[in-house]
């Protein structure tokens, strides 16, 4: 015999209740008995078992499915407003005892945050950061909560005393060190199931500036783009140059190479492709011949910088003096739209056949796709010139720091510098490199407003200059921008 309160309390999914109440117990033998809903199974009719109780338990589970919209409506209105409401705060936070669902910086760990950012950005691989924090012996994120007496629980629970490449990795991507706030990046597949999925990306909701940050965006944004470069796992010091030199042609990394002389040592740098055997052309350049580029082309575009940022501190502008124009991208994603949908006729009228159709429709959707990505790119660079114009102090003051320097470091270089293209030598023997610098979509509109361009048509600045600095063919994107 099994007794309940009320149904409710035996189940609330409708389904699995009636299989066992009309099926499973009678075969058994089971007698059933509900005391709030006057129910026994041993007296009850067939009203009773197959009309009256399967409505009960419909009822029952209506009234947890709409328990679990009001939940899931209550917690998107909180993460909305940037209100954190994990179960454990972030490694590096901690949570607010004196404002709920608020996060503060945990001084405890923060500096070990700053260290992992500061070793990314100076070229070491995400393993080697991980050994030498296990080296240090500081704390995992689980052991550390662990220590503070918290129930805490990770994916890497089976080594939670070993800092791994994958920790290094989720710390580096995640936005909350710089004050965002990125919530929803898991749903459960129901209101009757525990089983989680992830949600996309684009369905992620993100708040920002909701606690205050431990590292810089320029921080972030450079610790990101060495991680997906990120092919090293030495643990040694990274040359001054990782992650940045790239061959012209094929696009691989170069590696660098030593090599003894009657003076000491000559090092060099050569396609990483051609050192494997697998292809292309040596393309190799000395490291001081680079480096001596460096120095030179960094500090004029330093110069530019400060040059340009002068120039717009005199003027009073606003983000209404320049237009953002999307009609040339808007009529071509319609054409596109318009031929998509002109497919279904044609297949209707056997213009085409079916495999015809899916080639032709696949190819539209990446092209509107990639209209579409255009269009968030022009519409970013247009929003991002109102934060430009705001904070053309900062920037000043920030390259203040850089204004008189005497020797460039990996910081100074990762700061400007995104990549640098080598390639092979030019009619006279010298070696071709090629520098491209970040922000240089910004700085472009700022010229453009300065010219008195005003349509917001920004481009990659592919447009070169060359040089002839100590034997090297040198161009610099961008370079047309000075004068």
């Amino acid at each position: 015999t099994i007794i309940v309160k009320d149904l409710s309390r035996f189940g609330r999914d409708y389904i699995e209740s009636g299989k066992f109440l009309q099926k499973i117990f009678p075969q058994m033998g089971v007698r059933f008995i509900s005391v709030n809903d006057n129910y026994d199974s041993d007296s009850a009719d067939v009203n009773d078992t197959h009309l009256i109780l399967p409505i009960k338990n419909f009822i029952n589970d209506s009234y947890c499915r709409d328990i679990s919209m009001k939940v899931k409506s209550s917690q998107k209105t909180k993460w909305q407003r940037g209100e954190f409401i994990g179960s454990f705060a972030p490694y590096g936070y901690e949570k607010n005892s004196k404002r709920k669902n608020h996060l503060v910086v945990d001084k405890n760990v923060a500096h070990v945050i700053r260290k992992i950012f500061e070793m990314k950005v100076e070229g070491y691989s995400s393993q080697a950061i991980a050994d030498e924090l296990n080296r240090l012996g500081i704390q995992t994120p689980q052991a550390y909560k662990e220590s503070n007496g918290s129930n805490f629980t990770t994916g890497f629970a089976s080594n939670k005393s070993k800092w791994q490449a994958k920790m290094i990795n989720r710390i580096i991507e995640s936005r909350v060190y710089l004050g965002d706030l990125e919530q929803g990046k898991r749903t459960k597949l129901n209101y009757k199931s525990n089983k989680e999925i992830k949600v996309i990306e684009d369905d992620w909701i993100r708040v920002e500036g909701t606690h205050e940050a431990i590292i810089t965006e320029t921080m972030f944004n450079v610790a990101n783009k060495m991680m997906e470069r990120d092919i090293l796992n030495r643990k040694s010091k990274p040359d001054f140059l990782t992650g940045l030199l790239y061959c012209a042609d094929c696009g691989n990394q170069l590696v660098r190479r030593k090599q003894k002389t009657k003076d000491g040592q000559k090092i060099y740098y050569i396609c990483g492709l051609y050192n494997r055997g697998k292809g292309c052309s040596r393309h190799s350049i000395k490291e001081e011949d680079i480096l001596t580029s460096l120095d030179y082309i960094l500090k004029e575009h330093i110069k530019y910088q400060e040059e340009l940022f002068s120039r717009i501190k005199e003027k009073d502008l606003s983000k209404s003096e320049y237009d953002l124009d999307l009609d040339d991208l808007l009529a071509e994603k319609k054409k596109y739209e318009t031929l998509r949908r002109s497919l279904y006729m044609d297949l209707e009228e056997e213009l085409i056949d079916e495999e015809e159709f899916g080639s032709f429709r696949k190819s539209y959707q990446l092209k509107i796709k990639e209209i579409e990505r255009q269009i968030t790119n022009r519409k970013k660079a247009y929003n991002d010139l109102e934060e430009i114009l705001n904070s053309k102090e900062n920037w000043l003051t920030g390259l203040e720091k850089y204004k008189n320097i005497e020797s460039i470091n990996r910081q100074t270089l990762v700061f400007f510098v995104d990549r640098i293209l080598v390639g092979e030598k030019d009619e006279e023997g010298r070696p071709r490199i090629a520098v491209f610098f970040n922000d240089m979509e910004k700085l472009d509109i700022l010229k453009r407003i300065l010219r008195g361009s005003k349509k917001g048509k920004t481009s990659n600045l592919v447009s070169f200059n060359s040089m002839a600095i100590k034997g090297l063919s040198t161009e610099r994107e961008g370079v047309a921008l000075y004068g």
